[in-house]
């Protein structure tokens, strides 16, 4: 019986997969017109052995993927049909395809996916997919990230995130243009590190909202589109300096119109936001930072914070407990804290 080891192990033997890039991001490409290398192949990147090819005419597959930290992109061609089946693990799946949609079946589930458009494939169990001839375009993204993402921003138990199967039509436009903010940045061999985990972080923050089950529906009015293109620019460029004429470059407005519409829509200033946004960011990276391989001055110090003693008050301000703690701790103990 083939198992999921046999076949990565032969995967890497045969074709070499693993291909490592600046940072540490990993890159694979693959192509050729062999069945059977191509079963091979496919069995490794779904971790499967169940992978069937349809034996139907002159046949050609290319696989493209990038891992970068917590986000997979993956683009898959295959000139025939094809049937799969997966076992669900601990990242969430994201795929779509230009034409004929992909067939996903699994316990409760009997649904097709919309041309262009993504669909979250189950999380758990096991289920099928059957892919037509085309190109099968698929974003992974580890779900512990998602969950503390969701922890973080919106005060979420661990482990407590859902998902629906389509993405609510309003937060498609906000899902696709941080989804290209991130790719963009991911095959970008001088672009910093940090700054594409803060667009990491805002394709989460935009997956949460497209996908999770307790999403809210999006606004459309001139205060919150100006809030929104802001929002979109800082979680660019907040690793950055910045000054509040860059914001309002960014969105269009004047000064008193960008204040008046965070503080009606958010809450707060804009310069507020953007270091909320800051440790946003930190409290996540120590969330999955080795304690013994980083310290906490030196998280922040990429975040833009300067004086610690300021910071770690700040922060306990904001999450009732000091970095340190943090970079210590485990992430489900910490959650469990705060929204107990």
């Amino acid at each position: 019986m083939l198992t999921a080891d046999d076949v990565v192990t032969g995967i890497r033997d045969r074709v070499d997969l693993a291909g490592r890039g600046p940072d540490d991001r990993r890159r694979v490409e693959r192509a050729g017109c062999d069945r059977a290398l191509a079963v091979l192949l496919y069995s490794a990147v779904y971790r499967t052995s169940e992978v069937q090819i349809d034996d139907v005419g002159d046949f050609r597959f290319r696989h493209r993927s990038l891992r970068d930290r917590h986000v997979e992109l993956v683009s898959s061609a295959l000139t025939t049909e094809a049937h799969v089946r997966i076992e669900a693990s601990d990242r969430l799946t994201l795929g779509w395809t230009d034409g004929d949609g992909v067939h996903v079946r699994a316990p409760g589930v009997d649904d097709t996916t919309r041309p262009g458009v993504p669909f979250a494939f189950p999380t758990t169990g096991s289920y099928t997919i059957h892919t037509p001839p085309g190109v099968l375009h698929l974003v992974r993204i580890d779900l512990a990230f998602l969950e503390t993402v969701d922890a973080v921003l919106n005060g979420t138990r661990s482990g407590r995130t859902t998902f629906v199967r389509h993405p609510a039509p309003a937060r498609l436009a906000d899902l696709r243009t941080s989804l290209g903010a991130v790719a963009a940045a991911a095959f970008d061999p001088a672009e910093a590190p940090r700054r594409r985990f803060s667009l990491q972080v805002r394709f989460a923050e935009s997956v949460l909202g497209a996908f999770g089950a307790r999403r809210e529906p999006e606004g459309h009015g001139a205060g919150e589109t100006t809030v929104g293109l802001a929002r979109a620019w800082l979680a660019e460029h907040c690793p950055e300096p910045v000054a509040l004429r860059d914001i309002c470059a960014a969105a269009g407005v004047s000064a008193r119109t960008l204040q008046s519409s965070f503080l009606r829509h958010t809450g707060s200033t804009p310069m507020t936001y953007l270091q909320e946004m800051r440790l946003d960011r930190v409290r996540i990276a120590l969330q999955f930072a080795d304690p013994h391989a980083i310290t906490v001055g030196a998280v922040a110090r990429e975040w833009g914070f300067r004086h610690m003693g300021r910071f770690a008050g700040t922060y306990f301000q904001r999450f009732r407990e000091y970095p340190g703690e943090t970079l210590r701790g485990l992430p489900t103990g910490r959650a469990e804290r705060r929204t107990a």
